[in-house]
């Protein structure tokens, strides 16, 4: 069997120290020279420091300059990475601001469209309403009257009619 144990498809190394979060309980792989230093939990992000492992002392974590000089410079291209990152992540909410507010607008002035044509259809429902009450009083007086559907017609029989 080889040295290394692999732990949710990451390869532990000898140096590794290996330890659980206190908050969530996730399962922690860091690199030896992250002993005693604080780092964020990667399942739960809370902020945890690193257990520095039996026998280990903080002297043996020295790095000679030139590893020293490699990280920093590792640590300050991840840094531009991030401001890069942050920027547009920036200027992305600020675009997104601006959509809100115009969408807001927009909604707005279709609200106010709404309204326009709720009123519209009040007043129409209103006339129609009134005609249908017209209607129905004209019927009433028709059916009341019971006109002959040929009085004062000219289609209205005459004895004196030159049809005969």
């Amino acid at each position: 069997m080889d040295e290394n144990n692999v732990i949710d498809d990451v390869e532990i190394m000898p140096t590794d120290i290996v330890f659980d979060c206190p908050n969530c309980n996730h399962n922690l792989v860091v690199d030896y020279r992250a002993a005693g230093l604080q780092v964020p939990c990667s399942q739960c992000g809370t902020i945890i420091q690193v257990p520095i492992p039996d026998g280990m002392l903080l002297d043996d974590l020295d790095c000679d300059p030139g590893e020293i000089l490699q990280q920093l410079l590792q640590t300050r291209r991840m840094l531009v990475k991030a401001e890069n990152a942050a920027q547009k992540m920036g200027d992305k909410v600020i675009e997104m601001t601006e959509q809100v507010s115009e969408y807001r607008k927009a909604l707005q002035a279709i609200k106010v469209r709404m309204e326009t044509l709720q009123n519209a259809l009040d007043e129409a429902n209103a006339a129609q309403a009134e005609i249908d009450s017209v209607i129905a009083r004209v019927i009433a007086e028709l059916g009341n009257s019971n006109p002959s559907p040929y009085k004062n017609s000219v289609f209205s029989p005459s004895v004196d009619s030159t049809w005969s």
